[in-house]
């Protein structure tokens, strides 16, 4: 069987309409679930999300991962620009 993400990639939503309940900005995956689901972690939270693993691609730009894990990020916060 394969995946299609490896735990500790970095994903973000790909062209998923606005009004659809995806966690935006860049989240870790933390753990792989049958069916297509993916465990997610935005980048600067603690909470966890289970999400639709067709709805997120592979980040390809840098991340910037905050020192300070108490405090979170805004949504898209994360991405550094190219």
């Amino acid at each position: 069987m394969s995946f299609k993400f490896k735990l500790g990639e970095i994903v973000v939503p790909s062209g998923v309409p606005k009004e659809m309940d995806v966690a935006v900005g860049p989240s870790v995956v933390t753990a792989i679930q049958l069916r297509g689901y993916i465990q997610i972690t935005p980048v600067g939270t603690t909470r966890r999300l289970l999400v639709r693993a067709k709805d997120y691609e592979r980040c390809e730009e840098e991340v910037v991962v905050p020192d300070n894990t108490d405090s979170a990020f805004p949504p898209g916060w994360g991405i550094k620009a190219l």
